[in-house]
This record gives C-alpha cells, structure tokens and sequence, in this order.
C-alpha cells in the first residue's frame, strides 16, 4: 500500500465534481435571477411569462428573491471550497495547481 495519493493529469475526480457543482450553482443563480428581474421590474426573457409583482409596504421578498440569495452564498462558499482545495492538492501533490491552470503544466520533471 503506498503512502502517496493519486496524480492526475486534469482534473481529480473531487476537482470535477466542483466544476460540475459550480456550473450548476451559476445556472441556478441565473435561472432565479432571471425570475427576480421578471417579477420586481418586468424585464428581461421571462418577463413575458411571468406576472410582475409589487413588494409588500413590509418589504417581503418572493421566495425566489430568498432562493436567489442562498443559491448566491452557497456558490460563494463552494468558491472558498475550491481555492482550499487547490490549495491542499498543491500541497499534497507538491505541484503549483494555480500556475498550472496559467501554463497548462502541473509540474516540471
């Protein structure tokens, strides 16, 4: 059994998972902003489909406007994740991940 962790010449099965969470979290925040725009201003490609809606005198937010924010900080936070991650890998591979995705090589042998 090797002490040494598994190299990857792209990404490792973890840092895909993150491309793949982070596209998603940007079509979400999309998609619901998208939603937002429609219902305050009745604008933008939904406005059409979507009846717009005044906020109360209390200053209540549609559910979509709360979505658009959690969705918001979630992606900021798997943000954070990522650059740990990056950061660790590095570490751990002993290979400069950051000038890697500048130059497109991980380590020189």
């Amino acid at each position: 059994v090797s002490r040494k962790s598994r190299r990857y010449l792209g990404h490792s099965p973890a840092g895909g998972a993150m491309v793949v969470a982070l596209l998603g979290m940007i079509a979400a925040i999309t998609l619901s902003g998208f939603v937002v725009l429609a219902q305050e201003e009745g604008e933008g490609p939904f406005a059409s489909f979507i009846a717009q809606t005044e906020n109360g005198e209390n200053g209540d937010e549609s559910a979509w406007t709360e979505a658009h924010e959690v969705l918001a900080n979630l992606t900021l936070l798997l943000v954070f994740l990522h650059i740990g991650g990056v950061l660790v890998a590095s570490f751990v591979h002993k290979e400069n991940l950051i000038r890697a995705m500048i130059d497109g090589k991980k380590r020189v042998e």
